[in-house]
């Protein structure tokens, strides 16, 4: 009896189970026993034992379980106001004329376009828009044409009175149009 527990032992411990195949990174060979690990030109392969030569031994550093970071709520920053419109903006707009202004002075001054573009550190085509009137340049182009062609472009901003608020409106309502109709209706029955 004891035989046999001896020969089962024997055929459980053959029967193990066996790890999937692998297969040798570099010949393709099924890869009996340990696999080693190589470097090679930088790649990292699992090799069998006849390939091994072929790269340098490396070793995988242990996997460590992370723990989670702990999460700090943000420190809460100060509210960031509107930015608010340089006084100039408030104060000047642009003249309506600026485009034609701009160009006279430029002839006036005898200054072809591409100098006058390179003076005031601007593309040829901001200036040729600029003077067709397509593009109204912003407060540091004006204040630079203005320097440069000795020309008034930012003109005082003119006030705009605000729209009564009182007005009828303009617009025919749902509610006007069935009053109309209700009103229409009992005028004809009498």
């Amino acid at each position: 009896m004891s035989r046999e527990t001896n020969l089962s032992f024997k055929l459980a411990s053959r029967k193990r189970p066996r790890r999937s195949h692998l297969n040798c990174d570099i010949c393709g060979r099924e890869i009996i026993g340990q696999p080693f690990r190589v470097r090679v030109e930088g790649a990292k392969m699992l090799v069998c034992n006849q390939c091994e030569r072929l790269g340098k031994p490396y070793e995988e550093p242990p996997v460590t379980a992370r723990r989670p970071l702990r999460t700090r709520p943000l420190p809460s920053l100060p509210r960031r106001r509107a930015p608010e419109l340089p006084r100039e903006m408030h104060e000047f707009e642009v003249a309506e004329d600026y485009g034609e202004r701009v160009r006279r002075h430029r002839m006036k001054s005898g200054l072809s376009q591409d100098v006058l573009a390179k003076r005031v550190k601007e593309k040829l085509s901001v200036i040729q828009k600029i003077e067709t009137g397509k593009m109204i340049p912003d407060t540091r182009l004006c204040r630079a044409l203005e320097h440069e062609l000795r020309v008034k472009l930012l003109v005082p901003r003119k006030e705009v009175s605000p729209v009564p608020k009182t007005a009828a409106p303009t617009a025919i309502t749902l509610g006007e149009i069935a009053r109309i109709k209700g009103e229409s209706q009992t005028e004809r029955s009498d």
